[in-house]
């Protein structure tokens, strides 16, 4: 009987092709009309060390990676030590012959494939030992090759020969499986009548930044930050923007902080070291009131502790990074999808409260591929800083409005002019001390900031409303949450989640709401010290069930359905 999804993984070593094998089979299920999401981990090291790609696919839209493992591809020895805990009872293993040795209790649900001999014969090199392995894969769920065909032969048009040999290679593979063919079918795609595309987390951020309309981009190379850069770098031009990567962070934000006075939506990317590096220019955008977007996509720490493992560590250093308090607004996307719509609120945010405003992914959604709703541009605002031209006479820059959003001069502007000190100021900007002065400039800095508490930002629920069992997390747990609320919903138990995609400032009253009637109230996430939960408890005042975790890997929905069973007994 056919499946309705398949979760499999390919292991081995850096190098070997594990990477771009996966992103082959996730964009050819893409093109089948599969909905799909992965999760990857790879070495720090630029080659070599055990790298693993986990793809899901099926036909109903996919929010988590999968636990348990359909169909488990090992490139080589420790490929098999590290993940074969990880098959499910009834998984299959395709191993390269020539370096993977099987236990016998595992054989009859096991294959040999001649991955490297293969690659050797047809292109002279173990190169094409991962289209081999593609191969294989769709030999065993009886995939068509024909999306794998088409992507080689664009991918290596210019190429003599090449595209040739990968295709014989791919064929290879699954002629390998012919034995299995049909042991783990998957169902056929259903027509699609939307529009889908297939992206990372780190693309939809790209992409939704240029809709908010980003005219400048500065940054400065890191994981897993880099592919934004990257791809603004070759796309922004077009739309009249400019990408420049500059020597490190600190000049990164310096530069996006001075394309912004002078009027330009403007951002950067980095990740926790980075952010780092930040602090200090910040707490200046934050006093001089202007302005500008960061995108941290956050790793495994402290220092530069697992660079390219998922963490959800950096929280507190967003919402409060920095000598004094200084106001800024952090935004936590939950899905790829969901990144895209974020960066723009991110962007609104920012020029309407004028403000620095920081997007919080992490390594996980950095880089995780899924298929998505193409985003309908139709439906992207964009939001407008309030500037010098909108008053009569000369603007006080910072003046006390009732809103606390005064108008920002631009170069050229009349009567626009002003200075954009870090120095505490009056209403001119002009330099003053006074216990009056600091206390009225801090509310004034903070209040523009309520209507983010009060209905202004964009919070998800799932389930139910008012549950027994209360879920609060925030960014990339989102999805093994809601397939682990389904679970014990099924199971008859009252739960329900909440994610709120403004932390800062934080919702307290909407916590406070969703949580009313519950006795439980689990809060997930990965990190060390429970760094959601500590702010739930400090804000709201209520007590939680902190399940932090801090292993570098993204929860499955199994692993919260056991929390919510546990917390319901």
């Amino acid at each position: 009987m056919a499946r309705q999804s398949v979760v499999i993984r390919l292991a081995g070593e850096s190098g070997e092709g594990v990477i771009s094998s996966g992103d082959i089979l996730t964009q050819a299920a893409a093109r089948g009309g599969y909905w799909t999401q992965t999760f990857r981990t790879y070495p720090a090291e630029i080659r070599g060390g055990p790298c693993m790609y986990q793809v899901r696919m099926g036909q109903d839209r996919i929010y988590s990676h999968g636990k348990e493992v359909d169909l488990l591809v090992c490139f080589n020895q420790e490929a098999w030590d590290l993940h074969h805990d990880s098959l499910a009872a009834d998984g299959v293993v395709l191993y390269d012959e020539t370096s993977v040795a099987i236990p016998d209790e595992y054989r009859e649900r096991a294959r040999p494939v001649r991955m490297e001999q293969l690659a050797k014969e047809i292109g002279g090199s173990s190169r094409a030992k991962n289209m081999v392995a593609a191969g294989a894969v769709c030999g065993v769920i009886a995939f068509d090759t024909t999306p794998i065909e088409e992507l080689v032969t664009v991918r290596y048009a210019h190429k003599a020969g090449v595209a040739d040999a990968n295709l014989a290679a791919l064929q290879a593979g699954k002629d390998e499986a012919a034995d299995l063919t049909g042991v783990m079918e998957i169902t056929h795609a259903a027509e699609v009548e939307e529009d889908r595309v297939l992206m990372s987390g780190n693309q939809a951020i790209a992409l939704g930044a240029v809709a908010a309309g980003l005219e400048y981009f500065a940054g400065y190379p890191i994981t897993p930050a880099s592919d934004i850069l990257e791809w603004l770098s070759a796309k922004l031009p077009a739309t009249g923007g400019i990408t420049i990567q500059c020597e490190d962070e600190i000049a990164s934000l310096a530069s996006v902080i001075g394309a912004s006075y002078a009027g330009a939506k403007a951002a950067t990317a980095t990740s926790g070291p980075g952010l780092s590096l930040m602090s200090e220019l910040l707490g200046y955008a934050g006093m001089a009131e202007i302005p500008c977007v960061i995108i941290d996509a956050q790793r495994g720490g402290p220092s530069t502790g697992l660079p390219t493992k998922t963490e959800q560590s950096d929280l507190q250093h967003a919402l409060y990074g920095g000598h004094g308090e200084s106001p800024r607004v952090v935004i936590a996307p939950i899905t790829v999808e969901d990144c895209f719509w974020a960066t723009v609120d991110a962007f609104n945010y920012a020029e309407r409260f004028q403000v620095p405003v920081i997007i919080l992914t992490d390594q996980g959604l950095a880089t995780r591929m899924e298929v998505i709703t193409a985003p309908d541009l139709s439906k992207v605002e964009q939001w407008q800083r309030k500037t010098a031209k909108d008053v009569e006479g000369r603007a006080k820059r910072y003046e006390l409005t009732d809103d606390g959003i005064s108008p920002m001069g631009l170069p050229g502007e009349p009567n626009g002019q002003y200075v954009a000190t870090g120095i505490e100021h009056d209403e001119w900007g002009h330099p003053a001390y006074t216990p009056e002065v600091h206390t009225v400039m801090q509310h004034k800095r903070w209040s523009k900031l309520d209507p983010l508490t009060n209905g202004a930002a964009r919070h998800e629920y799932y389930g139910e409303a008012e549950p027994d069992i209360a879920v609060i997390g925030f960014g990339s747990t989102y999805g093994p949450v809601r397939e682990g609320v389904d679970m014990a919903r099924a199971d008859g138990l009252s739960v329900g989640a909440f994610y709120p995609r403004v932390l800062g400032p934080f919702p307290v009253e909407k916590v406070r709401e969703f949580t009313s009637k519950a006795s439980r109230t689990i809060v997930p996430e990965i990190n060390y010290t429970g760094q959601l939960a500590r702010l739930v408890r400090g804000e709201v005042g209520i007590s939680v069930d902190s399940r932090a975790k801090s292993d570098g890997l993204p929860f499955t929905a199994e692993d919260i359905y056991e929390m919510i069973t546990e917390a319901a007994q």
